[in-house]
């Protein structure tokens, strides 16, 4: 179940870079990035922070309460810290990956496909240990993904449907595989999962660029989406922030008493 969230930060961030990568980045445009992205980040952890403090203060303690003062040095989103390193990062990275050329950029891309993607069908091995949300953890993901991206817009031939068909097929069908083989182990005593379904492990990486490929096929105009995207980070931000969670998956609605039943799915 855990998979549907991984998909969606390989597909949130490739909208980001594929963009990126349209144009040269500079170091004052993306630290001015960062700085409207700090204020966003202020404005809802203070307000969230006044919210509990007034209404439900069981659910915020003086930790919360000062990683809320410095939301993004104090990593109180990791997605938010990671992408604005990312950011800090991208002029030197993508001059970097510029500078390679063809040959050694796409041998580079096979390179963090093997070390990060084919180990992590490996329990224990580089790339079979479960990540956890960590911001350090996000920006060398975010890395890999752009180094991907960047391989795949730069220098290969644009997937025709049918190549997207096989990339998500062969991403569904190794998740799927991988998790009936640990449901099957965890029946016989082995009570360990392989994990194939967290953060940056390749079938969650081939599920998500192959669905934001499919949809960069389609040329459509919404404000209705447009809106609702513009307000997804929000969204975001509100429903992970520490005390939220509390609020809202432990006590208003108990997530933890419906993961075990067998209608979890529904």
């Amino acid at each position: 179940m855990a998979s549907g969230g991984k998909v969606g930060v390989v597909i949130f961030f490739s909208i980001s870079a594929w963009f990126f990568l349209d144009k040269e980045q500079t170091i004052k445009s993306n630290l001015k990035r960062v700085w409207i992205m700090e204020r966003e980040l202020l404005f809802w952890s203070l307000t969230l922070m006044a919210f509990y403090l007034m209404l439900d203060r069981a659910c915020i303690d003086a930790k919360l309460m000062i990683k809320s003062i410095a939301p993004l040095s104090m990593s109180l989103w990791w997605y938010a810290t990671a992408y604005a390193i990312f950011l800090a990062l991208l002029p030197f990275l993508s001059k970097g990956l510029k500078a390679l050329g063809r040959k050694y950029h796409l041998a580079l891309a096979i390179t963090v496909l093997i070390i990060w993607g084919l180990t992590s069908f490996i329990p224990g091995s580089l790339g079979g240990y479960p990540s956890i949300n960590s911001s350090l953890t996000g920006v060398f993901g975010f890395i890999y993904l752009f180094i991907i991206i960047s391989a795949y817009k730069w220098y290969m031939k644009p997937f025709t449907l049918k190549n997207i068909g096989v990339l998500l097929g062969t991403g569904i069908g190794l998740s799927l595989l991988f998790e009936i083989v640990s449901i099957v182990l965890h029946h016989f005593g082995f009570a360990s999962s392989f994990v194939i379904t967290s953060d940056w492990k390749l079938p969650m990486v081939m599920i998500g660029f192959g669905i934001f490929l499919l949809f960069n096929k389609c040329t459509f105009h919404s404000q209705v989406i447009n809106r609702i995207a513009q307000s997804a980070f929000a969204v975001y931000l509100i429903t992970v922030y520490d005390a939220s969670i509390t609020l809202l998956w432990k006590r208003l609605f108990n997530l933890e008493n419906l993961y075990q039943r067998p209608f979890a799915i529904l």
